[in-house]
């Protein structure tokens, strides 16, 4: 005989937050939803064991350690969704958080290297931008949702105007025409290869990815088939092109010329 277990939830978030929690436990064999929003369980052991996260950091000021300690707290076989990370995160996070085929991904600050590439293409390329009115140029940290099991942070995107409507509330819903993605050691190349994939798949128009130790610059955009191919590239010496940004050419030296050899990390 079945057993069961009645739940009333008075809050229709808190109520989807424990759904999308259970749905992956072994042992609840029904889910019903009853008109009046209340929840009935239909289970094999009647043994649940409800594993709420505790100690939630209550502000966007603490360390990779403590967010990592926070994520530790869910099931191992948890299935991340986008919308966690309003759920269960602070507001104005300082570390990069991601979400990638339903995996949480937590990030280290970007360190020297990483933020004068960052800065030289953001100059260079937001000039491009501004002076032909094409869009906007954004910088991490900022979520782009490209749907609810995939929530990244680009360092550098690009959105046309005529694409305005997929900025909603301060974060991106939907694919950006250019993401760029720099590259440091604490990326690894599951990381790189999952995040390849999935720009593809969305049908990102131009990705760009830049390796600090090699000074290398690898851009791909989307052919007639929606997969990648290389458009352009060059290692410490070269001109590279866009080809949304149409006109738009970047030396592949003025990215990494005020970076001190001392200063370069080890990279990919």
């Amino acid at each position: 005989m079945n057993n069961q277990l009645l739940l009333t939830f008075n809050d229709t978030k808190k109520m989807n937050v424990f759904l999308a929690f259970i749905e992956h436990l072994d042992f609840i064999e029904n889910i019903e939803k009853i008109e009046n929003e209340d929840l009935t369980i239909t289970e094999q052991n009647f043994e649940i064991e409800l594993i709420e996260p505790i100690d939630a950091p209550k502000n966007n000021d603490y360390s990779v350690e403590e967010i990592t300690n926070f994520a530790s707290q869910f099931p191992t076989n948890y299935l991340w969704k986008a919308q966690d990370i309003d759920t269960y995160f602070p507001k104005d996070l300082k570390i990069s958080v991601q979400i990638i085929q339903n995996q949480l991904f937590i990030m280290a600050s970007p360190n020297f290297t990483h933020q004068v590439i960052s800065e030289e293409l953001g100059f260079q390329m937001g000039s491009f931008i501004r002076t032909h009115q094409l869009g906007k140029l954004l910088y991490a940290p900022i979520d782009t949702i490209l749907d609810e099991d995939n929530l990244v942070q680009p360092d550098i995107l690009f959105i046309a105007v005529k694409r305005y409507t997929i900025i909603e509330s301060g974060k991106i819903k939907g694919s950006p025409d250019i993401v760029v993605e720099i590259w440091s050691p604490a990326n690894k190349k599951k990381e790189r290869d999952a995040k390849h994939d999935l720009y593809e798949k969305n049908q990102i128009t131009e990705y760009w990815q830049i390796f600090p130790k090699k000074q290398k610059v690898i851009i791909e955009t989307m052919n007639e088939n929606g997969e990648y191919k290389i458009f352009s590239k060059a290692t410490k010496k070269g001109t590279l092109y866009s080809k949304v940004l149409e006109g738009f050419t970047i030396e592949t030296e003025s990215l990494f010329e005020n970076i001190k050899e001392n200063e370069m990390v080890e990279g990919k």
